[in-house]
């Protein structure tokens, strides 16, 4: 079996997603790595961070100017001393990939990059961008420096999907909330837009198999298999 990279993944921010993650780890190395017994998947260290990501008031809703969770910070240097690199599936908390990498004193492959290089191989020019409390600043930024129009939602849809988003991270949700992020959806390719950016890491699972329509675009989906690609030596991991 060829030799892997240890994967440190610093998750938990919502438990389903980082399940999800996990999952599509190793259906991508079903896929890559020649497979015996277990032993064609590589070496993945799991933190479950019980927190927000991101600074937030008492009604749980980030701060401005938005900073990462401290505490997030602190599990990125503890996971960081036992693996090879990290990925952290969430989109929000790529605010503070800098102090992440910083703590982590090892490569953090980003969710944000990977996403983005991915409407640039498409040819995207304009995107609706979805995420809690609105697209995701990181995206923002990382999509116009390309050149990357966006387009979101208004303020009563994005309360439905924020409230959708709530309930998958504590594993209640229900039809309302599938036919929130249905919306959010729809709202976004009427602007038009030649395609749609999942920014948060609970909609795909709101959406269930409808996220797999090929004008949407999961970070998480594209994180997994950069990860497996990233382990195996397949791309090299940023320095």
């Amino acid at each position: 079996m060829p030799t892997m990279k240890r994967i440190g993944v610093l998750g938990g921010i919502s438990p389903q997603a980082t399940i999800d993650f996990e999952a599509r780890v190793h259906r991508v190395c079903q896929q890559l790595v020649p497979q015996s017994w277990n032993r064609g998947y590589p070496p993945m260290v799991v933190w479950y961070h019980r927190r927000m990501p991101l600074r937030v008031d008492a009604d749980d809703r980030p701060l401005v100017p938005r900073e990462i969770d401290p505490e997030l910070v602190d599990a990125a240097a503890w996971l960081g001393r036992s693996v090879d690199f990290l990925v952290m599936p969430c989109n929000a908390a790529h605010i503070g990939l800098a102090a992440l990498r910083k703590a982590a004193g090892c490569p953090v492959l980003s969710m944000i990059d990977v996403a983005v290089d991915e409407v640039a191989r498409r040819g995207w020019r304009h995107v609706g961008v979805l995420g809690f409390a609105g697209a995701p600043a990181p995206y923002v930024e990382a999509l116009g420096a390309r050149g990357v129009r966006h387009a979101t939602i208004d303020r009563a849809l994005q309360a439905r999907v924020d409230a959708g988003i709530r309930a998958v991270a504590e594993g209640r949700e229900g039809p309302a909330d599938t036919e929130a992020a249905r919306a959010a959806v729809a709202a976004v390719r009427a602007v038009p837009v030649e395609g749609v950016v999942l920014g948060c890491t609970e909609i795909p699972l709101m959406l269930g198999e409808e996220a797999l329509a090929k004008d949407l675009l999961s970070p998480a989906a594209l994180l997994a298999e950069a990860a497996v690609r990233a382990a195996i030596g397949d791309i090299p991991l940023p320095r």
